[in-house]
């Protein structure tokens, strides 16, 4: 069934691919990158353009990389505390009823 979900997404991508030569073939103007002292040989603009979405892609991928890594840590860590508490209070209460205080731990699935 993921196979499925896929599909619609590749098609997606070749549209938009397609839309993104007819950019570059459309903007064959050259311009000149000025980086600090560094600049680069003329390119076309189109090419500049979808370079630079490019690379503002593959940083936000990672700011959001890191962000998913840091809340699943912190998960985990407090499904564990979790985990403790309740032995803690299972331990510490000599009949078997469950606290009420302490709401039981129910995994979403999500990041197990």
């Amino acid at each position: 069934m993921t196979g499925l979900k896929i599909i619609p997404a590749f098609f997606l991508l070749m549209v938009l691919t397609y839309f993104g030569i007819q950019f570059v073939e459309a903007n064959r103007d050259e311009v000149m990158v000025t980086v600090g002292s560094w600049q680069s040989r003329p390119l076309a603009l189109g090419f500049v353009v979808i370079t630079s979405f490019f690379l503002g892609m593959v940083f936000s991928a990672a700011l959001s990389i890191s962000e998913v890594l840091r809340l699943h840590l912190n998960n985990h860590r407090m499904k564990r505390k979790i985990a403790e508490l309740q032995n803690f209070s299972n331990t510490s209460n000599s009949s078997n009823q469950p606290a009420t205080d302490i709401p039981s731990v129910k995994p979403s699935g999500r990041f197990t």
